[in-house]
C-alpha cells in the first residue's frame, strides 16, 4: 500500500482500543490521529475496511541492540549441520549466496560439539575470505587462513571474545543494508519503536541513524548509548548532538551506565548525565542506585531514569524516587507483578535477540497480569518511560498514529492463544510499514 506520511487514511468497522474506549473508525493525517467515530459516508481520503479486526497502539522495544540482532540473522546457522561435510558444503554456498558479507566475513554459529573441524575445512569451503565457525556453547570460533592472516594470529582456534574484539567494525554500508532489511521485520510483529543501544563508536553511529539511515527507517529509533568514561560522556553532549522529539524517526535517547565500570565512575556518569538533562539507564546494583538517589534529591531535574534488570528488594525503593524499569521480555517476570502492585511503571526488552511482544504479553498474562498490565508493558509504559505518554503509548485524538491491527482481539480469547494472533498491518507515524496483504 503506498501512501505518505500527510495523507488522509481512516480505518474502518474495527475494534480500536483508543484511550476513552472501543471505536469503530479512526482517522490520522499529518502523522497524527485526527478524530474517531466518523460518520463513514462522510470520510474522505483513503479508507481500510478491518472487517472487525482489533487495532491498537504500536509496540515498542525498550531494550534491544538492533545491529547485534539484525547482523545475528546474517549469520549462518549450522545447528542442523550432521558432519564437517555439510558444514563446508553449507558454508560454500552460503558465500556464493552473500558475495559481499558485513564486515568483509563470513560467520557461521551454532556448529554442534560433536563435529570438529579443522582450518583447512574452512579453507577447502572459503578460501580467499576471512571466515570464522563459532562452536555451540559460544566458546571458541575456528579461523580459516584469510581470517588468521587479517588477525595476525598463528593458531586457527581462538577464544570468542578475542575474535569479536578483533572483528573490524560495522561499515556504513553495513548498517544500512541491516537497516532496511530488518526494520521492517520488526515492523511485522506490530513494533514502531524500539530503544536500541550503541556501546562503541557513539558519534559515528549517531551520525549515521540521524543523517543516512533516516529515510531507510520504518520505525522509531531511540538511541541510548554507551561510555567506557565520563570524559568520553561529556565529549559526546559537548558536540550538540541531542535532539528533542520532533524528530520521527531517530532521536537521541539515555546514557548507558555500563556495570563493569568502578563505582566512583558509575557515579560519575550518573551526575553527568543527570545535570545533563538526559536520561540514566542503569542496572540495579546498590551503587548505581546510591548515586541516582543522592542527584535526584539534589537536584530534581525530571529525567525519568530507569534500571534494567529488577529485583523484588529494589522495588520499594525505585518507587520511592521514581525510577522507571525495564524487564526482559520472558526473563524476569517473578518480579512484573510485584512492581505493577506497587505502581512502578514496567516496561519490557528483548535484550540480543528480538522476541515478539505478542508472545511475550501471552507469557506475561499465563504468569498472572491482565491483558491490560501485560499491554501496556508494550505501549502506554514504553513511552512514559521515555518521557513521550502524551504523544504515544494511547491511541487519542493528536498523538502520534503509531497503530498495530491485530487479527483478534487479545482481550476476547484465551491467554495461550494471544501469542498466536497475527499482525494484519503496522501503522508508523501514519505511514503503512508492514501489511500482511489479509486485508
Amino acid at each position: 500500500m503506498e501512501q505518505t506520511q500527510d495523507e488522509k487514511l481512516s480505518l474502518i468497522n474495527g475494534r480500536i482500543h483508543t484511550q476513552s474506549g472501543t471505536a469503530s473508525n479512526i482517522t490520522f493525517e499529518h502523522g497524527r490521529i485526527v478524530s474517531f467515530d466518523d460518520d463513514a459516508a462522510s470520510l474522505n481520503g483513503k479508507i481500510i475496511d478491518l472487517h472487525g479486526r482489533t487495532a491498537i497502539p504500536g509496540f515498542c522495544d525498550t531494550d534491544i541492540d538492533f545491529l547485534a540482532w539484525a547482523e545475528s540473522q546474517e549469520r549462518l546457522n549450522l545447528a542442523n549441520a550432521h558432519s564437517a561435510r555439510e558444514m563446508s558444503e553449507a558454508l560454500h554456498a552460503y558465500s556464493h549466496a552473500n558475495p559481499k558479507p558485513l564486515r568483509g566475513w563470513y560467520i557461521a554459529v551454532n556448529l554442534p560439539e560433536e563435529i570438529i573441524i579443522s582450518r583447512d575445512e574452512l579453507d577447502s569451503a572459503i578460501p580467499t575470505m576471512p571466515c570464522a565457525v563459532t562452536d555451540a556453547k559460544n566458546t571458541h570460533a575456528v579461523l580459516n587462513t584469510p581470517a588468521m592472516n587479517e588477525f595476525n594470529m598463528p593458531q586457527d582456534n581462538v577464544e570468542l571474545d578475542e575474535f569479536t574484539q578483533h572483528l573490524p567494525p560495522l561499515s556504513e554500508e553495513d548498517i544500512l543494508t541491516l537497516v532496511k532489511t530488518y526494520a521492517p521485520r520488526a515492523n511485522a510483529s506490530g513494533i514502531t519503536e524500539i530503544w536500541s543501544d550503541f556501546h562503541d563508536d557513539a558519534p559515528r553511529l549517531w551520525d549515521i541513524f540521524f543523517n543516512e539511515a533516516y529515510n531507510l527507517l520504518t520505525l522509531r529509533v531511540r538511541c541510548n548509548f554507551g561510555f567506557d568514561g565520563v570524559g568520553e560522556l561529556n565529549e559526546f553532549l559537548s558536540a550538540g548532538l541531542r535532539t528533542g522529539d520532533g524528530l520521527p524517526f531517530c532521536k537521541f535517547g539515555g546514557i548507558i551506565v555500563k556495570g563493569n565500570l568502578d563505582q566512583q565512575e558509575q557515579k560519575n556518569m550518573i551526575v553527568s548525565a543527570h545535570l545533563s538533562g538526559c536520561q540514566v539507564i542503569s542496572d540495579s546494583s546498590k551503587s548505581c542506585l546510591n548515586a541516582l538517589e543522592r542527584v535526584i534529591k539534589r537536584s530534581r531535574k525530571n529525567s525519568r531514569h530507569v534500571i534494567r534488570g529488577i529485583t523484588g528488594s529494589l522495588i520499594e525503593r525505585m518507587r520511592i524516587l521514581g525510577l522507571g524499569g525495564i524487564a526482559l521480555a520472558g526473563g524476569e517476570n517473578d518480579f512484573i507483578h510485584e512492581a505493577f502492585q506497587n505502581g512502578l511503571v514496567i516496561s519490557a526488552g528483548s535484550g540480543d535477540n528480538l522476541m515478539p511482544p505478542m508472545k511475550a504479553i501471552s507469557y506475561l498474562v499465563s504468569e498472572g497480569l491482565s491483558v491490560a498490565e501485560a499491554l501496556s508493558i508494550y505501549t502506554w509504559s514504553a513511552s512514559w518511560n521515555a518521557g513521550n505518554e502524551s504523544r504515544r503509548g494511547e491511541l487519542a485524538v493528536g498523538n502520534d498514529a503509531d497503530i498495530v491491527v491485530l487479527e483478534q482481539d487479545p482481550f476476547l480469547v484465551r491467554p495461550e492463544e494471544i501469542a498466536e494472533i497475527d499482525v494484519a498491518m503496522t501503522f508508523c507515524a501514519g505511514c503503512a510499514v508492514y501489511d500482511s496483504g489479509a486485508i
